[in-house]
């Protein structure tokens, strides 16, 4: 009976035990778990994106010019859109600082409008700004296979031919790591040269001769006889009175004299650096006045116009028979020659004043709005090319951000989704809450390759 009394015993304590514990126990709330809401969205992989940045290579292979210059003589090459380069071999050096000792091999690029700059990779941006472009241009020098430099100090004569009416100045260019083209400031304007000035009259006989004047319109070895000034005293019918009194009585009744102004100072191909100032003294010495004057007869003149104007007929014949898109051989206006300091990719431009301040909305096909845009823009109307990328903003929008108003514009985007590359081009006006619709087409890489060169990435 020992036994069972123990078990008993032993089992109320345990009961009292754990009843004393729980009334003195203290309820620990249990610790609230962090809750995630699980949307229903896809989780958005890094864009696919198309390598273009060696693409310009062989678009600039297929439209390089090759020439060769003599390494010991000035000469001049006239590439084909007519870009003029004076090869002075004097100016010249091999990148290691040694002298040209042979034939000089030059390369020439000539880029004349926003096509051009797209398939070329060049677009026209001077650190972030728009550029409007009158040209740009490629400009390389090889001797033994090695690359030449213009010497520090020196420059080489370049005469542009005038593409747009605006005025213009010259920057240097510059690729960065990724290929983009970046356009510094050359501080040289470009200026148009001015028309000759003319004292001219009607034509109202044809009776005049060369030698009408003798003495005064010709040296003795037939050259132009150059007055420094109309105020020159001469005797003319055995009277003493000015060049100008004296071409006033000739063509008081029948005009047969013409009076042409020339420009003798020598021409400044670089802008003078702040506070630098032309030495007049010297050049008043060295050459005389600026603007002096010779005497023409008006037969002459005529005869003169009769030939350009002949020339011009037949030249003009000639490129419609040959090559009529060629700019090489019609008459091409020209700045006045540029002193340039440095090799490489040169361009025409201005900066575009107007605001830049208009945004365009850019409406995806759903299945393309989680993928990165690389996008060109070709401003036809300016002659200028902008390029990037875009990804679509906090609001699941594409905007273009920093277009020009009113110009008028050529998109072409580029999508690259499931190894596939899409593309879409659209011509539109720039204009405010303009929204512009982008339908995009699968391009093979034959496609590819023909518009940008086979080394492209796909």
């Amino acid at each position: 009976m020992q036994k069972p009394a123990r078990l008993l015993f032993l089992f109320l304590s345990l009961t009292f035990i754990i009843s004393c514990n729980s009334k003195n126990t203290k309820t620990v709330p249990v610790k609230e778990s962090v809750v995630q809401l699980v949307t229903d969205t896809v989780q958005i992989a890094a864009a696919e994106m198309i390598n273009l940045a060696d693409y310009n290579h062989f678009f600039n292979k297929l439209s390089t010019q090759k020439f060769t210059a003599d390494h010991k003589n000035v000469s001049v090459i006239t590439a084909q859109k007519g870009l003029k380069v004076t090869i002075d071999p004097a100016v010249l050096e091999k990148e290691n600082g040694q002298a040209v000792d042979d034939k000089i091999a030059v390369a020439i690029i000539e880029l004349t409008d926003s096509e051009d700059f797209f398939k070329a990779n060049v677009a026209t941006v001077s650190n972030g700004k728009l550029l409007a472009s009158g040209g740009s241009y490629f400009i390389g020098m090889e001797c033994g296979g090695q690359k030449l430099r213009i010497k520090k100090g020196k420059t080489l004569s370049a005469e542009f031919p005038v593409l747009k009416a605006a005025e213009m100045e010259l920057f240097y260019g510059e690729r960065d790591s990724v290929q983009d083209m970046n356009w510094i400031r050359a501080g040289i304007k470009l200026e148009q040269p001015a028309p000759r000035e003319k004292i001219e009259f009607a034509d109202n006989d044809q009776s005049s001769g060369p030698d009408i004047l003798p003495g005064l319109m010709t040296t003795k070895e037939g050259v132009a006889l150059i007055h420094p000034s109309l105020k020159r005293k001469v005797y003319y019918v055995n009277k003493l009175m000015s060049l100008e009194e004296m071409v006033d009585s000739i063509n008081a009744h029948v005009v047969k004299v013409v009076i042409d102004t020339v420009r003798m100072w020598p021409v400044f191909t670089q802008q003078l650096a702040k506070g630098q100032h032309r030495d007049t003294g010297y050049l008043l010495a060295r050459y005389g006045p600026e603007k002096q004057y010779i005497l023409r007869t008006f037969r002459d003149i005529e005869k003169e116009k009769e030939r350009k104007a002949l020339a011009e007929k037949k030249r003009r014949q000639a490129i419609e028979n040959w090559q009529p898109q060629t700019l090489a051989g019609q008459l091409q206006k020209y700045y006045d020659p540029a002193g340039i300091s440095s090799l490489g990719w040169i361009n025409c431009d201005r900066f575009y004043r107007s605001p830049l301040d208009t945004e365009v909305e850019l409406d995806l096909p759903i299945t393309f709005r989680s993928s990165g845009i690389q996008y060109f823009l070709l401003y036809t109307s300016i002659n200028g090319l902008m390029k990037g990328t875009l990804a679509p903003n906090e609001n699941g929008s594409f905007v273009l951000p920093g277009q020009p108003a009113g110009q008028q514009l050529l998109l072409i985007a580029f999508i690259k989704k499931d190894g596939k590359i899409f593309q879409s081009k659209e011509s539109f006006v720039i204009n405010k809450n303009k929204t512009v619709k982008l339908y995009f087409t699968e391009i093979s890489g034959a496609a590819m390759n023909k518009m940008f060169g086979r080394n492209v990435r796909i």
